[in-house]
């Protein structure tokens, strides 16, 4: 063949391909670890060369015509011509369960502090810490030597006060019948009257001290108001105890059945439900028979379920929440006080609705939208409006209808009018609820298993040989004053009335 071309252009050709075989053999023995070392400054003086302006300039031209070409010429066409293969579902319309899964906290009814109501020195333990005591168990004892000892003085006052008020009692009967003769005056008939009525005060007075030294002597001995876990103990045996201050403190009971758990609702949630119910897209369901399950940090389910016992009446000013309470039942105590658990509010079923892989539902400017296979197998982008999550799914209120085929693949790759080659799947279907089921009787009985309560026996409260509470006195029979004895004929019964030149005058009217 080389006869049949040119000399010259033989030379030619022969001469390009020895430059590129050296070419080549530079580029292959080039060190291309030195352009790490390589600085800006080295490749803005390189183009400052006019050897390289146009070199560069072409090679700029060239990676701007293969971006447009690719842009604007290849992928349309392939869009156009190629179709994508893409997974779709037929959306039927369906009757939903919701569920909505929430933060809670659990809490006890009744968390009682029980602090000591007279100061002294703490001098006994009579429960185990962390047990179950029932109401009126003994928790602490106190020393009861001081209070006894009052106890002792305040009966001995009213004694006294009780013979004073006789003495009087005598005396005022005797000045009755002398006063009554004129034989002694009525200012000693006054007085022995104010004697009486101050002895009768005196022993009153002195039953209420007999009284008050009776109840510090039984705030000596501290029992549980409720039943419950009782709580560490606080103060050390041994310890001071004075009312109203810091360590007058001793320990903490919680009631643990029923257990109620705290859980908060946004108000988005709250308008969002409101409005749903107004227009009849949810079951007619009064919020006291929604049921609540519980989901414990382990990932297993509460046996029992619960009832939404409270709802707030004002929105948290820094959340933005409703506070909500759901009242469980909770005899085996396997709730606790202050657990983090997660509460599913169920009861409700929103019915005509569609529902959508959440991977299948995008965000714009305008909002959510889907995109939809024609019948040309071309997608076209539809804005919905979803609601509430159903698992790993959208449930979608508005915006498809019955037979739509939406793309639940490649959906990133979607543009419109594109041509696909769809395969229908499988479409989503309602999720089952996950209900509890009580434990079994070899379940309760079980002693190894959460929140076995401990048995009250461990209590030294419990023992018979303890003591017995202090009972107080029967209070003292009301003295009764002695009958008088019948004055003789002839004397008046009641004092003669006090002359007018002896009374006080009257009081005149302003002037």
């Amino acid at each position: 063949m080389s006869k049949f071309i040119p000399a010259g252009l033989n030379t030619w050709i022969t001469t390009r391909i020895a430059t590129l075989k050296s070419k080549a053999e530079a580029l292959r023995d080039f060190d291309w670890g030195s352009l790490k070392k390589l600085n800006w400054s080295d490749v803005v003086n390189a183009l400052r060369n006019p050897r390289w302006r146009k070199p560069a300039a072409i090679i700029f031209g060239l990676l701007i015509a293969v971006h447009v070409i690719k842009n604007d010429v290849l992928i349309p066409y392939m869009k156009a011509h190629f179709a994508l293969g893409v997974d779709v579902i037929e959306a039927q319309p369906l009757t939903v369960p919701l569920e909505s899964q929430l933060i809670a906290q659990t809490r006890s009814p009744q968390s009682v502090a029980i602090y000591t109501r007279v100061s002294g020195f703490l001098e006994k333990q009579t429960y185990q810490e962390g047990s179950w005591v029932n109401a009126g168990d003994i928790l602490f004892e106190m020393d009861k030597r001081p209070f006894v000892a009052q106890l002792d003085a305040a009966k001995a006052a009213m004694v006294s006060q009780e013979a004073s008020l006789r003495t009087a009692t005598l005396t005022l009967n005797r000045i009755k019948p002398l006063a009554a003769a004129k034989a002694l005056s009525q200012q000693d008939l006054d007085t022995a009257t104010g004697n009486f009525l101050r002895a009768q005060a005196g022993v009153d007075q002195a039953r209420a001290n007999v009284e008050t030294a009776q109840l510090n002597l039984e705030y000596c001995t501290i029992r549980s108001p409720i039943s419950g876990l009782a709580s560490v103990r606080k103060q050390a045996l041994g310890t001071y105890l004075q009312v109203g201050s810091p360590n007058s403190e001793l320990t903490v009971v919680n009631q643990m059945d029923p257990m109620w758990a705290y859980f908060s609702i946004s108000e988005d949630q709250v308008l969002t439900l409101n409005k749903l119910l107004a227009q009849k897209q949810l079951n007619n369901t009064t919020l006291a028979e929604l049921d609540v399950t519980l989901t414990l940090s382990d990932g297993t389910l509460y046996p029992y379920i619960g009832k939404i016992g409270f709802a707030g009446i004002l929105y948290d000013v820094d959340t933005g929440t409703r506070l909500y309470r759901a009242v469980f039942p909770n005899p085996t105590n396997a709730l606790q006080q202050g657990q983090f658990v997660t509460a599913s509010v169920v009861g409700l079923t929103q019915p005509n609705v569609y529902l959508v892989p959440q991977a299948a539902v995008q965000q714009s400017s305008q909002g959510a939208y889907v995109w939809v296979v024609d019948q040309e197998n071309r997608v076209q982008s539809r804005t919905v409006k979803p609601g509430f999550w159903s698992g790993p799914n959208w449930i979608i209120n508005n915006g498809l209808n019955p037979g739509d085929h939406v793309v639940v693949s490649n959906v990133l790759r979607m543009s419109p009018t594109q041509l696909v080659k769809p395969t229908v799947t499988k479409a989503p279907e309602p999720q089952p609820l996950r209900m509890p089921t009580p434990p079994t009787a070899e379940e309760v009985a079980n002693p190894f298993r959460a929140g076995a309560p401990t048995a009250s026996n461990v209590n030294q409260a419990q023992n018979p040989n303890q003591l017995p509470m202090p009972v107080a006195p029967a209070p003292a029979a009301k003295l009764i004053a002695p009958k008088e004895v019948p004055l003789a004929p002839g004397i008046p019964a009641a004092p003669a009335p006090v002359p007018n030149t002896l009374q006080a005058p009257a009081s005149r009217a302003a002037q």
